[in-house]
């Protein structure tokens, strides 16, 4: 239930900067090894060097579960190659051409941080997946746990001690990838119009102890019971792609769904992805087996247009 591993999300509401759906420009990253207890959020005026905020990059950087942020592809010694920078293997790419002086920091990769993200108000968990030194600029590529990716200069990111990840609570994310035969605009009424709220709200609260009250609801037809306050939402067409991000906080646990529809014009088909977490080892089967019963509604409702 989502009372012990909530998620009642608030948008991320990407405002600065690009988000970029399976579009991920390389940037230029430089990371100084420090454990430090809170995350330096001082506003800084944002680098030049790409792979900034797309946390609707799920194809790129899908989420990680924490048990497995260890095994997340990376290069180390060297910078990026192009191709590494479109794959998932890396996200910044240097034009040596550009910036001769441009060098890989002598750090191992990955590293566990935390970084402030304005958009969803709250410090986020991050896999730092490149560290470059490009004349007097230090940047760092991480990807978001809860998927998609970012980059910040060094001074805006903090490093995790081997102590304090050993005492980081295991955090796994439902992760659904839905094949829907309609095209986005049908899948986007059903995801965020009142009148489909009711339908899809009985998968989150069969007593309908929310159903009444509209006022409840999100910008998606997806609300927990006990869902706690939502800190940021974003739902609108991005770079073509309709996406919707909802971040919520509730007794000091940090929540997140995003809803991302990607169009295969060839198949007239539309991918629904849907990522919400994390949940506890407890809570974990069953969010997953409610969202599912949730995605596969909106997928009868989608196809029914």
């Amino acid at each position: 239930m989502k009372k012990n591993a909530l998620k009642t999300l608030s948008l991320v509401c990407i405002v600065t900067l690009m988000s970029c759906i399976q579009n991920k420009k390389p940037t230029e990253n430089k990371i100084v090894e420090k454990s430090v207890e809170t995350v330096n959020s001082v506003k800084q005026a944002p680098h030049n060097y790409g792979g900034w905020y797309c946390p609707d990059n799920l194809n790129g950087f899908p989420a990680v579960d924490l048990l497995n942020w260890k095994n997340v592809p990376v290069v180390n010694g060297r910078l990026a190659t192009k191709e590494e920078t479109q794959n998932g293997t890396s996200l910044i790419f240097v034009d040596t051409a550009k910036y001769p002086d441009a060098r890989p920091l002598d750090i191992e990769m990955p590293k566990l941080g935390r970084f402030y993200n304005s958009s969803t108000k709250k410090d986020e968990l991050i896999i730092i997946i490149q560290a470059v030194k490009i004349s007097a600029d230090a940047v760092v590529g991480f990807r978001y746990l809860n998927g998609g990716n970012g980059s910040a200069r060094l001074n805006e990111v903090t490093f995790l001690s081997e102590n304090e990840i050993d005492h980081l609570s295991p955090q796994r994310f439902v992760v659904q990838n839905i094949t829907i035969n309609a095209a986005p605009s049908a899948i986007w009424k059903i995801l965020t119009k009142p009148e489909y709220y009711k339908t899809l709200q009985a998968f989150f609260d069969p007593e309908g102890a929310l159903i009444q009250d509209l006022n409840t609801a999100s910008k998606v037809n997806f609300k927990y019971r006990n869902g706690g306050a939502i800190t940021s939402e974003f739902a609108a067409n991005v770079y073509g792609n309709q996406y919707i991000q909802i971040d919520s906080k509730l007794k000091g646990a940090h929540y997140v769904e995003k809803f991302l529809l990607l169009e295969n014009i060839e198949t007239k088909t539309t991918e629904l992805k849907i990522v919400c977490g994390p949940y506890s080892k407890v809570d974990f089967e069953s969010q997953r087996n409610i969202l599912n019963n949730w995605g596969q509604k909106v997928k009868a409702l989608s196809e029914k247009k």
